[in-house]
């Protein structure tokens, strides 16, 4: 029972990249999280193009030195309001190529590949949320940022969390707003789950200390498939099976303690501008209740749930994040009063019924 545990959290750890717990949590939830906030309405969803997941052509790149001696290497496209795009652990910037091509005609998109991951080279601060969240704060200086709408996915969404709270001064002087995709706040894998979680990030730190591969790293390709919900694109299942083969073993054990030790509660208590947070309701990394714990946090949020959809939003449903975010933008530029109603405006596949008030629950 102990080998078995220790190999299952081990291999979704790596291979999806977030929390240790997924196995327990698909064991214990329904397929939709419980309790199910939103039935699918059944709106039409189109197959995805898997030309969607390749970057477009006339990237502009940049790469951008930390002040703890680091580099980042930033791509972007489009004109118009920034949009700083942050993935989550494993991944990289082209895991928003659908963004790109879908929202480049108005929106300045920017992707980042975080600290340790693609070609970004980690600096003498090391991992966790505080250099990332430094991170994120020295893009928006260096690229001379205003206005811009700051989207974290999963690790990048916490990273954004502690940049909120880290670096206040930015925030009110470069953000108008900000998207948390698929994360949480605090208790990123469950509190009873959470020794093992670490004895495995230990031994996994052993084992790469004396240069020896990770085994479960080789499973990627079907653990990927964890991070989805319903009828995913298999080119996209398979874009994040590679992403997790070719991550620095070192970088990813690291990076996995810091999302281990993330709480960004009090961050998120005393955020300045308005957020939006999204969810699937076949997210079991970062399930439903953690959003809408999050959504609590913060004063004037929205949550917006989609209906049968899993970890990797950005992947799995860019046409509704694209509707989220442009409702959003109504919202900060005064011509709506909350994204609810701008999406209530503008028929699409997002509808009002999908938006929550949770600060407002109490």
């Amino acid at each position: 029972m102990k080998r078995s545990t220790k190999v299952g959290v081990t291999g979704v750890a790596i291979g999806v990249g977030v929390a240790a717990a997924v196995a327990v949590a698909k064991a214990f939830q329904t397929p939709e999280a419980s309790p199910l906030p939103h039935p699918d309405p059944g709106r039409a969803r189109r197959p995805l193009d898997d030309a969607l997941f390749d970057m477009p052509d006339r990237i502009v790149e940049h790469d951008i030195t930390t002040p703890d001696g680091g580099s980042l290497h930033v791509v972007e496209k489009g004109s118009g309001r920034p949009l700083l795009l942050l993935h989550g652990v494993t991944l990289r910037h082209d895991v928003w190529a659908p963004q790109f091509h879908q929202l480049t005609d108005r929106y300045r998109v920017i992707a980042v590949d975080l600290r340790g991951h693609g070609r970004s080279v980690p600096g003498t601060d090391g991992f966790g949320m505080g250099p990332l969240a430094d991170d994120i704060a020295t893009v928006l200086r260096e690229l001379d940022l205003h206005d811009a709408i700051v989207a974290g996915h999963s690790m990048g969404g916490m990273a954004t969390i502690n940049f909120v709270g880290r670096h206040p001064d930015v925030v009110l002087e470069r953000v108008a707003a900000v998207v948390l995709v698929a994360t949480a706040a605090s208790n990123a894998v469950p509190p009873y789950f959470s020794n093992a979680a670490r004895a495995v990030i230990r031994q996994s730190e052993a084992q790469v200390a004396r240069g020896h591969s990770l085994p479960a790293k080789s499973m990627a390709k079907s653990l990927a498939r964890l991070a989805f919900g319903a009828s995913p694109s298999p080119r996209a299942v398979a874009i994040v099976g590679d992403m997790v083969e070719d991550m620095v073993e070192h970088h990813l054990v690291q990076s996995l303690r810091g999302i281990l030790d993330h709480d960004g509660r009090q961050a998120l208590a005393g955020c300045p501008v308005p957020v939006v947070v999204v969810v699937g309701t076949r997210d079991t990394l970062t399930p439903v209740p953690a959003a809408r714990a999050m959504a609590r946090l913060l004063p004037g949020s929205e949550l917006v749930v989609l209906p049968r959809a899993g970890h990797q939003l950005m992947q799995e449903r860019p046409e509704e994040l694209a509707e989220v975010l442009d409702a959003l933008v109504q919202r900060i530029e005064g011509h709506a009063d909350s994204v609810e109603e701008a999406i209530a405006d503008e028929p699409g596949l997002v509808g009002s019924d999908q938006v929550e008030e949770p600060s407002a629950q109490g």
